[in-house]
């Protein structure tokens, strides 16, 4: 990603109406040259019509849009500096693989030579090299997608908007899409803006990450940010599985000290700002960062918090254990082990303690 102090694209309190409905509500967005940034969201969070914003199928009611720091107003499409791939792929049927790349060239006057070796370039980028002649009923979901992407970056474009474009595959194609997706973004060093409502692909191929809902941008961060330092309940819940536990606000500090609903005592290193001592709230944790212990056998560790279960449920996941364990007052905490650690040493009605890192535990306001 390479620095700048122009952004190659920002959005400046963009807000979009339909009517009486607010899709985009005060969205505000700087996305760096060379970037893979993703758009994340469940269905209805404003994330499509963003895009489509940024590249002219729709208009702002209010605020702008800037692409390398010039406003793009009232322009279509075609004026701007940018390309889209949607998730239907939209190819002629009735052209040939080379033909279908070559369209953008053809319709600009690019000369017939340079229209071929740059052709060339694309099918060589995208792995399709002997493919000129096929036509898109010849091709697999994936060639086609491959396709798409291919006459989208043979105009050069500044940005490159991806409208789930790998939504029509089935999931092996799509995983290994995603990782090609990512290797050609990064071959091309063009910044790609990508709309997903699958949190793994947008983990997996971007730099950063939005989290939106209901028309608001309510995170912005690197994958790892937003999946272990989720800044309020909806991105805790959205991003990964997490678990979710009543309590009641006991003291807010450098941490948080929260008691149960069976009367334990727990810490947090991070609480949502506003939280306050009475009020009730979430614990969050990520199964992953819990542990099993038979009663006798747990650990003297400081730092860590610890409650008493019943494991209603085990289920084998090939590379980890999944259990579930029941708590006094009701609370079911799902707990992650990788094999070799809790294969065999946990059964179905074992009596068991569940411990977890105070670091790992965040603490929200219920209503958030």
């Amino acid at each position: 990603m390479v620095e700048t102090s122009v952004p190659a694209v920002e959005l400046r309190d963009v807000v979009k109406r339909f009517a009486e409905v607010i899709a985009v509500n005060h969205v505000s967005l700087k996305i760096a040259p060379g970037e893979f940034f993703a758009l994340l969201g469940p269905s209805g969070s404003g994330k499509t019509t963003t895009l489509r914003m940024i590249g002219g199928f729709e208009l702002p009611t209010e605020g702008e849009v800037f692409i390398e720091g010039e406003p793009q107003g009232y322009k279509p499409p075609y004026q701007r500096p940018v390309n889209t791939v949607f998730q239907n792929y939209a190819l002629f049927p009735h052209m040939t693989v080379a033909q279908n790349i070559a369209f953008g060239l053809e319709m600009r006057g690019v000369p017939r030579e340079e229209i071929r070796r740059r052709v060339g370039e694309m099918l060589e980028l995208v792995r399709l090299s002997g493919y000129e002649r096929r036509r898109p009923h010849q091709l697999s979901g994936g060639e086609q997608q491959r396709v798409a992407l291919a006459r989208a970056l043979i105009n050069r474009p500044k940005v490159l908007l991806l409208d789930e474009p790998l939504g029509a595959l089935d999931l092996k194609l799509r995983k290994a899409m995603q990782l090609e997706l990512k290797t050609i973004q990064e071959q091309v060093g063009i910044t790609f803006i990508y709309v997903t409502h699958d949190q793994e692909e947008a983990i997996t191929m971007a730099d950063r990450i939005a989290v939106m809902n209901r028309g608001r941008v309510l995170q912005v961060g690197t994958p790892q940010e937003v999946y272990e330092h989720p800044e309020n309940l909806f991105v805790a819940d959205f991003i990964g599985d997490t678990n979710f536990i009543p309590v009641q606000v006991q003291q807010v500090g450098d941490g948080v000290q929260v008691l149960t609903v069976s009367g334990a005592v727990l810490l947090a290193h991070w609480g949502e700002p506003t939280l306050n001592a009475g009020s009730e709230a979430m614990m969050a944790v990520r199964p992953e960062r819990m542990r099993l212990h038979r009663p006798e056998e747990v650990p003297q560790q400081e730092g860590w918090n610890a409650v008493e279960g019943i494991i209603r449920h085990v289920i084998y996941h090939g590379l980890d254990i999944r259990y579930e364990v029941h708590l006094a007052g009701g609370t079911t905490l799902h707990v992650r082990m990788p094999v070799g650690q809790g294969e065999t040493r946990f059964q179905r009605g074992e009596h068991v303690v569940v411990s977890w890192p105070h670091a790992a535990a965040r603490v929200f306001r219920s209503e958030s």
